[in-house]
């Protein structure tokens, strides 16, 4: 007989994600991760022999798939441009609570000119979003050059928007970033 979970996979990752993007890698502990889950330290242990490290693995895998599933279709789909632009803007929205919640890839890099065990995967993720955003702006009749700036420059904004609401506590700012963020992309390329 299959022993009783006490918490199911998908809401101990959420909570344990929610947990690593409130307070980053550094500053989780085991006790705290465990408070989050809800789970004793044990228990926590049991599902995770390899301790926060392995936490932070899986949660970052949990993100890769809304990715996978979520964004990267849209990015890489036939849909016009525009269209694309919109529904990155909106997936953007649900992956962050509208500017709510920290970047889980932000929140799980390693200290600069260190590694952890997500450094390889934040790296990767981070270049197939930029790769798939300069596609769209090329789609939209940028140079190659242009695109990759327009591409970099969406992320920069989406960024830098996270930690300025998060600052100041002002979503606001969170959501006119994510209605100028089509038009980055998009923008006229003879106004270049």
């Amino acid at each position: 007989m299959a022993k009783l979970r006490k918490v199911e996979d998908d809401v101990l990752i959420e909570r344990l994600s929610k947990k690593f993007k409130d307070v980053g890698f550094e500053g989780a502990s085991m006790s705290m991760l465990s408070s989050a889950a809800g789970l004793t330290k044990s228990s926590l242990y049991h599902r995770f022999p390899n301790g926060k490290e392995q936490i932070a693995e899986e949660v970052l895998k949990h993100t890769r798939h809304f990715l996978d599933d979520e964004v990267f279709p849209i990015l890489n789909g036939s849909l016009p441009p525009a269209e694309k632009m919109d529904l990155f803007a909106s997936s953007m929205s649900k992956i962050y609570l509208n500017g709510a919640e920290s970047c889980l890839l932000n929140m799980l890099s390693p200290p600069r000119n260190e590694t952890n065990s997500c450094g390889n995967a934040i790296a990767e993720t981070f270049r197939q979003l930029l790769e798939g955003l300069a596609n769209v702006a090329k789609e939209s009749g940028a140079t190659a050059d242009s695109a990759q700036i327009r591409a970099e420059q969406v992320l920069v904004e989406l960024q830098g928007a996270l930690v300025v609401a998060r600052g100041i506590s002002d979503l606001a700012i969170f959501k006119r970033m994510l209605h100028r963020l089509p038009n980055i992309i998009l923008q006229d390329p003879k106004s270049e």
